[in-house]
């Protein structure tokens, strides 16, 4: 989705290394596997619109089998990392087969929940074969925040007790905010939680429109361009990643190609209703595999996307600032319908972030707070 992902995660430059040699043999080492869309929350900025919506489409979603089935033929097919979310996964009765599943083909695997499932079994499963990590999304600091966000009265403490449960069996675990207007304010006490406990926490203020049917509600709660490149620019080691890829974005020739990420190239998503996609936010690549193999669509459909070629030159992806940007062709057509015409949020922020990315140095002082203003 990101096509800075790999530059911003990466604790070591092996895996961008690794990630740029499968994108150049064009081998599918990564997969998103969206388990279902249904969820036990309810949050107001999802991209997922309304869940009694959801709900009605389980009987859509794929069987146990048909699941398995995909994950020994991405196996097969060279998948190494494989993200397995929702919605929630643990929703579906059958996440446990599933995970082991992937598991034992051996599968690196990451899980993105909201923690509130979490449950005893649960987290034997993860002592047994442990993930990469679990990834929890937390809306707010206090209670009162979350669960204005999340419209579950009683959901943040549960979301704690899973939480805690996976920290004490020593399951690495990964705390995640979207930042919004609602919770903004508690981005510093969100990250003081974490560190608590001493786990990595990251923020992101990308929120989308809804994906099911285009709905741009979710906008309404962006934080302005000035609050999401503040709240960047607050973080040391944030600040210090986009300086990085901004700097070295700077050094190399963007090219003509539209899609520059590992989108179709080394990376994939797979919908709960067996729809595969070059990641999640490519909506208008999306295609049925019905009794197809997964290797027929890799070689054909999902090759597509990476024949896309630039046609403007005037867009920030395509210059010297695209190190800055946060956004991607994907994001441009869901909000605009033109992948490559950006959102005027989406242009503020950038311009903005590299202007201050640019004057900061790495190890000084943070962003001052009159700026956010």
């Amino acid at each position: 989705m990101n096509r800075n992902a790999g530059l911003m995660n990466s604790d070591t430059d092996w895996p961008r290394r690794l990630n740029g040699k499968a994108a150049q043999a064009r081998l599918p080492i990564s997969a998103t596997l969206e388990l279902t869309r249904r969820c036990n929350l309810r949050c107001r900025h999802c991209y997922l619109g309304d869940q009694a919506e959801q709900h009605k489409q389980r009987a859509l979603e794929r069987d146990t089998e048909a699941v398995k089935t995909s994950l020994r033929e991405w196996a097969e097919a060279g998948v190494l990392y494989l993200l397995i979310t929702g919605g929630d996964p643990m929703m579906r009765r059958d996440f446990s087969e599933i995970y082991r599943q992937a598991r034992e083909y051996g599968m690196v695997v990451t899980v993105f929940c909201d923690g509130i499932l979490v449950t005893d079994r649960i987290v034997e499963l993860f002592k047994e074969l442990p993930p990469r990590r679990v990834g929890i999304s937390i809306y707010g600091a206090t209670a009162k925040t979350y669960e204005h966000i999340t419209r579950i009265p009683g959901s943040y403490a549960r979301a704690w007790n899973g939480i805690r449960r996976l920290l004490d069996a020593g399951i690495r675990v990964e705390l995640k905010t979207i930042l919004m207007t609602l919770n903004e304010q508690e981005r510093e006490a969100m990250a003081a939680q974490a560190a608590d406990w001493g786990v990595v926490f990251r923020h992101d203020t990308a929120i989308f429109p809804c994906l099911p049917d285009g709905s741009t509600q979710p906008l309404d709660l962006r934080v302005t361009p000035e609050q999401a490149v503040a709240h960047d620019m607050a973080d040391p080691k944030r600040r210090a990643q986009w300086r990085n890829v901004i700097e070295t974005l700077e050094k190399t020739s963007a090219g003509d190609r539209l899609y520059t990420c590992g989108a179709g190239a080394s990376h994939f998503y797979c919908d709960p209703y067996g729809n595969l996609s070059p990641c999640l936010i490519t909506t208008r690549y999306r295609y049925a595999q019905g009794d197809r193999p997964f290797h027929e669509l890799w070689r054909d459909e999902l090759s597509e996307i990476r024949k896309k070629r630039r046609t403007r030159s005037d867009t920030l992806l395509a210059g010297p600032l695209r190190g800055a940007c946060a956004h991607c062709p994907a994001m441009n057509y869901l909000e605009n319908g033109d992948e490559e015409q950006e959102s005027d949020f989406m242009r503020k922020t950038t311009l903005l972030r590299h202007q201050t990315a640019r004057r900061i140095p790495a190890k000084g002082a943070p962003y001052a707070e009159k700026e956010r203003t």
